[in-house]
């Protein structure tokens, strides 16, 4: 999961854009299948609402790709 902002002062945006396709390539034939990048970029601060939705859209993201299924007895 690539998150980033326009206003990030730290790394130019332009960096996670261009890696997010990187990642999505198709795996090699008889290769392990590749889970699936996202890319989200975030608003200007300020909007509690999309706030909201990014936090969703991380823990999301997190659980389907560390998540183990239930063993059951």
């Amino acid at each position: 999961m690539f998150f980033t902002g326009d206003n990030d002062t730290r790394v130019d945006p332009l960096h996670a854009r261009k890696m997010t396709p990187c990642c999505n390539r198709p795996p090699p034939a008889n290769g392990p299948s590749s889970s699936i990048t996202v890319f989200l970029e975030a608003t200007p601060p300020g909007c509690v609402e999309q706030q909201i939705q990014d936090d969703a859209d991380e823990l999301t993201f997190l659980w389907t790709e560390t998540a183990q299924p239930a063993s059951h007895p």
